[in-house]
Formats: structure tokens, sequence, C-alpha cells
């Protein structure tokens, strides 16, 4: 189950206990088993993310769309996701550098400068000039997470990440000497 935390931040829920009881009788670590599981999810919901991008923002690369990746943090209990692409350029009146995602996420405003009375620019060949442009949200990352934690294909890479780890750690205790 997927639900927004904060701006920015989603939560992602799923049960794995039932996964976790086949390893009990084994002496091993769940830390490790729980961020491979995670680690298999995460590539999923990356996957879901960009084919997203793909459909809302019409653009197949770019730096907005390389940034999108996951992550298991060092407790190994939490997937983090992000698209922290960034300009470069501090772009900002108070000298902060413009993050691509987190723009197109809350959407946002291009005044005219100081300088200027109007912004011109164009668009397929015609010219336009206004005060300020308005930039909709556009939503790439919730609503592709939220469908993907309801899918068979999170549910399926959740078993194959755990039937790998299951080989592992039966072959790893084969192997041990006690």
């Amino acid at each position: 189950m997927a639900r927004v935390v904060d701006e920015g931040v989603i939560s992602l829920k799923t049960d794995i206990a039932g996964a976790m009881n086949l390893f009990n009788d084994m002496q091993v670590n769940r830390k490790v088993i729980t961020k491979k599981i995670l680690q298999a999810v995460g590539t999923g919901g990356r996957t879901a993310m960009r084919r997203a991008y793909r459909s809302v923002l019409k653009k197949r690369t770019g730096t907005l769309y390389k940034s999108i990746k996951s992550y298991v943090r060092k407790n190994g209990y939490e997937l983090v996701f992000t698209n922290n692409a960034n300009s470069g350029k501090k772009t900002s009146a108070d000298g902060r550098i413009a993050r691509y995602g987190f723009m197109l996420e809350s959407g946002y405003t291009i005044p005219k400068n100081k300088t200027d009375k109007l912004l011109t620019f164009q668009i397929n060949g015609k010219w336009f000039r206004m005060h300020s442009v308005e930039v909709k949200p556009k939503d790439f990352t919730e609503k592709p997470l939220e469908k993907y934690t309801t899918s068979v294909d999170m549910q399926e890479r959740m078993d194959k990440a755990l039937d790998k780890q299951l080989e592992y750690w039966e072959k790893r205790q084969g192997t041990m000497k006690w």
C-alpha cells in the first residue's frame, strides 16, 4: 500500500512477515533478506515511474528521466524513490539550485525579469508575450507507484527475490560447518 507522507515523500508498506517466517529456523540475517526483497521491489517501482514519465512528459531521455532511482536505506527496512535531477545553476532568488522533479510535482510559476516588460517565447512557430507562465503540476511518481504496489508484478518480484534468498541461505547452511 502506498501513501503520501509529505510533499515528495511516499510511504510504501507491504507484508513480508509470512516470507520471513520461513527463515525462523535458519540462523540468517533478516536485515539482509529484507534489503534484497526491497531492492527487487524498488527496481520494479523505478521502472513503473519511468514508464509514467514517458506518458506524462512525452520525453524518453534527459536528466530527470535518468535521475529516477530507488535505494534501500542503511537500516535495511526503508525503500526510497528519488528523482532529484538539478539544473546545476542557482536559478532561484535566494540562490538555491532548481530541482526538476520537485518543480514538476508541485508546479511553479516563471515570472518576468525585473528588467523585462514581458516574457517572450516561441511555441510551434508562434510567438507569445506574457507577464508570467504557470506550469501545472504533473504527477509522474505517486500514481504509478500506487498502481505498482497493487500489481501482480510487485508480488512476482517479491516472490522471486524470496526464492533466490531461500536458495542462497539453504546452500550456505548446507556448506557451513557447525
